[in-house]
């Protein structure tokens, strides 16, 4: 596995450069970047008001604002075709078909009995 770890260096509020550093394993610092991290946040802010500030929906309890965050998370991974057949759940080979919220609400967890 893998690891680094990208710091944006500011200074007098304005962005001044990048720092790198490899926490372990061998990995060239073109591979670290944050455009994923801050693409998926980007994506959560927009499509989850109680991670907004300043909006009339912000989240009133930690334990609504961690369930809304898990479904989102799970739409994400295995409702949301990014292309004909191609979504994250399928490419990380948890599942072999695109889900629907009929199936999440009625999926019977059988390691909870």
């Amino acid at each position: 596995m893998d690891y680094g770890q990208l710091v944006k260096v500011k200074g007098k509020g304005c962005f001044v450069g990048k720092e790198w550093w490899v926490v372990f394993g061998e990995l060239a610092f073109v591979e670290v970047e944050m455009v994923d991290v801050e693409s998926f946040s980007g994506v959560l802010r927009e499509r989850l008001g109680g991670l907004v500030r300043r909006m009339k929906c912000f989240a009133k309890t930690k334990r609504r604002l961690v369930c809304a965050v898990g479904l989102f998370q799970f739409y994400w991974s295995f409702i949301i075709e990014f292309k004909r057949d191609v979504f994250l759940a399928r490419m990380g080979g948890l599942t072999d078909h695109v889900w629907t919220w009929h199936e999440l609400f009625h999926f019977y967890l059988s390691f909870l009995n």
